[in-house]
């Protein structure tokens, strides 16, 4: 029977696998504009045979199709399985450590409170029993009653007290301890604390140390660009600091790791498209203004003349030449520390520092890059929206900066002068940086009366509109000013627009724009004149005008 018994189990013994913990160190993550790869390394010894390998320390928010694990040469993987870790997550979040120690020295409290109320409310029994059996004795005489009937009513009334002290600190103490169980409760179920595990299936001919890797993406973490736009005067270059703000929710401290960013996206769908056949038709389109009528759907013609300009004051920028080699030595020592590696599918900053990120959902500022480059200093005006002058620097070959979308502080003359925006998806040839306005240059526009008039020529009516732009250089330096102002375009047939007097301006007839290059010298003025006219019929009212 022994022998059946040793027979049934050997092969249980021989074929069981043995399970072997092992924690994962986070070496490098890269960062994505939504989500991040996050690679890990560590040793473990296994044994001849099949082993169960579980690896702790990893996020607990991991797309599980990019899992990807490499061991050493010599070593199988039979098996790979992602599973939250609830146990470990206590342990590796410091807040919850924290916590719980506050629990422990809670509990110790109350456990005090409870005792010393229990001694306080036998001490009352006590009373009680002496009380009765003092009074049911023959020889007590009245002063000695007297004597302890006060002696009661102050021990009483004493202990009493304290019971009821005592009672209200239990209640606060319990309330202290639910509201920290409650926090302990919500950092554990928070997605931003939990960690995770690998569990894998490895065999292995002989008993070896064996080394292991392991990376993964996980979609909770993010970069977004920002900048910080310096310069000293416009006879310098501009100084341009790239910086990131980096939010992760992982579930997993980054302590000390190597950081890369990059501009890609590993979430995005890279199935190429197919079309299909396109279908063409036509339709009755009386019966479909009727349909629109019928569903309440006004049917307009085409819209009153409407006026754009071709980019608005808040995102106007400034210009200059670009030499990448001279700007990236000459600026900071962070540049030191960072390389910038092109690809097919974007582009990867790697930082040599290391750097620490909490899994906290909050923004954490790295600055990793800086460029000096030259740029062209000019002002802009536009005194239909503003009679402000603005500093603009121009930079061409901005490509070269493999600039992000982002908020650029802008700092001139060591002055904080306002908040700007790149996007490069918006940028042609030259990325225009807004520096400040500047109260130097006096801009004014004005409409003058007595060259406007409205004439009645038969069935139509023809307005004139006269205008005096006039600019004034009170700066001790010669400046150039690009000026631009628009006329009216027409939309109808019936409405005729005509330009009179352009100053000399530069002139686009499909948008109505108006430029001019100005270079007004030292305390000198200019007086640009702008003239058109506006002829449509007398019964017509013209909007926008």
């Amino acid at each position: 029977m022994k022998r059946i018994l040793i027979a049934l189990l050997f092969p249980f013994a021989t074929f069981a696998q043995q399970q072997i913990k092992t924690k994962a160190n986070l070496q490098s993550v890269t960062v994505y504009n939504n989500g991040a790869q996050l690679t890990h390394s560590g040793k473990v010894h296994l044994p001849a045979g099949t082993s169960e390998i579980v690896i702790n320390n990893i996020s607990g928010r991991v797309n599980e199709n990019s899992i990807q694990v490499g061991v050493t040469a010599g070593v199988m993987i039979l098996a790979v399985q992602f599973n939250k870790d609830f146990l470990n997550t206590d342990a590796a979040n410091p807040e919850i450590k924290k916590l719980n120690d506050s629990v422990k020295i809670v509990s110790r409290e109350l456990t005090k409170i409870k005792n010393a109320k229990t001694i306080e409310e036998q001490t009352l029994v006590l009373l009680d029993e002496n009380r009765k059996s003092g009074g049911t004795n023959n020889g007590t005489n009245v002063a000695e009653l007297i004597k302890l009937a006060e002696y009661y009513r102050t021990k009483s009334a004493e202990v009493r007290a304290a019971i009821s002290a005592l009672a209200l600190t239990e209640e606060k103490q319990n309330q202290k301890l639910t509201a920290l169980q409650q926090q302990i409760a919500e950092l554990r179920n928070s997605p931003n604390q939990q960690l995770g595990q690998l569990v894998l299936q490895l065999m292995s001919k002989d008993s070896a140390e064996a080394d292991y890797n392991v990376s993964y993406v996980c979609p909770a973490a993010n970069w977004l660009a920002s900048y910080d736009i310096k310069s000293t005067s416009t006879a310098k270059p501009l100084s341009i600091a790239y910086k990131a703000a980096i939010t992760q929710s992982t579930g997993l401290d980054w302590k000390k790791v190597k950081l890369s960013l990059s501009t890609g996206n590993p979430n995005y769908n890279i199935t190429a498209p197919n079309l299909s056949p396109w279908f063409v038709k036509t339709y009755n389109p009386i019966g479909s203004a009727l349909a629109g009528k019928a569903a309440g759907i006004r049917i307009r013609g085409m819209a009153s003349p409407i006026i754009r300009e071709e980019k608005s004051l808040d995102e106007v920028v400034v210009t200059g030449y670009l030499n990448a080699k001279k700007s990236e030595a000459a600026v900071s020592t962070i540049n030191n520390y960072t390389s910038v590696n092109e690809t097919q599918l974007g582009v990867t900053f790697d930082i040599d520092i290391p750097y620490d990120v909490n899994s906290d959902n909050k923004p954490h500022t790295v600055s990793f890059k800086e460029y000096e480059v030259p740029a062209k200093y000019k002002y802009y005006a536009a005194p239909k929206l503003s009679t402000d002058a603005f500093l603009l620097a121009d930079v061409i070959d901005w490509e070269k900066l493999n600039l992000q979308a982002g908020s650029a502080n802008i700092i001139f003359e060591g002055t904080y002068t306002g908040k700007s925006f790149i996007n490069p998806a918006n940028i042609l040839d030259t990325l225009s940086l807004s520096m400040g306005k500047d109260k130097k240059i006096i801009i004014t526009k004005e409409k003058q009366e007595d060259f406007s008039s409205t004439k009645f020529i038969g069935s139509n009516r023809k307005q004139l509109f006269t205008y005096l732009i006039k600019i004034r250089n009170t700066k001790k330096e010669a400046i150039d000013l690009t000026l631009k102002d628009q006329y009216p375009l027409s939309s109808e047939s019936d409405i005729e627009i005509e330009l009179l007097e352009s100053n000399g301006a530069e002139v686009n007839k499909e948008t109505g724009m108006l430029s001019w290059q100005l270079k007004i010298a030292p305390n000198e003025a200019k007086t640009i004149k702008l003239s058109y006219s506006v002829k449509a019929p007398k019964n017509r009212i013209i909007a926008g005008l």
